[in-house]
C-alpha cells in the first residue's frame, strides 16, 4: 500500500506545480516566490502540533504570495492558459481547505506531544 501524503502536503504540492503558469518556469513553482523568505526551523525538535501549525502558516503563506501575483495575470492567462488557471485555482481551493484542516487539527493536539 502506497503511503499517502498529508492534505497539507498535497496541496502545497499542487499549488508549488500549479503555481508555474505564473512564474512561467513550471519547475521552479511556489519557491521562485518565495526566495526573498526567511531561514528554515529545525523541524527535527518540532513536536507534531507545532509541524501543523508551521504547515498550515506556510500553506497560507504560498496561497497569498500566488494572490498577490495573480490579479494581474488573470485577464491573459483565461485567454491564453485557461485549464492550466482552473488548475491553479483547484489547487488553491485544496490548499486554503488543508490550512484550515491543519490549524483544526493544532488546536486539539496537546502540546506535549513530540515527533
Amino acid at each position: 500500500m502506497a503511503h499517502s501524503l498529508h492534505p497539507l502536503e498535497a496541496a502545497r504540492q499542487a499549488i508549488g506545480v500549479a503555481a508555474g503558469v505564473l512564474t512561467g518556469d513550471p519547475a521552479a513553482g511556489v519557491e521562485a516566490l518565495v526566495k526573498q523568505s526567511g531561514s528554515q526551523d529545525d523541524l527535527g525538535v518540532l513536536s507534531d502540533r507545532e509541524l501543523l501549525r508551521k504547515a498550515s502558516r506556510e500553506m497560507l503563506i504560498a496561497i497569498r504570495l500566488v494572490s498577490e501575483v495573480l490579479p494581474s495575470q488573470l485577464p491573459h492567462l483565461l485567454a491564453t492558459k485557461t485549464t492550466e488557471t482552473a488548475t491553479l485555482l483547484n489547487a488553491l481551493t485544496a490548499g486554503l481547505k488543508a490550512a484550515v484542516d491543519g490549524l483544526e487539527q493544532f488546536h486539539h493536539l496537546p502540546e506535549q506531544t513530540m515527533r
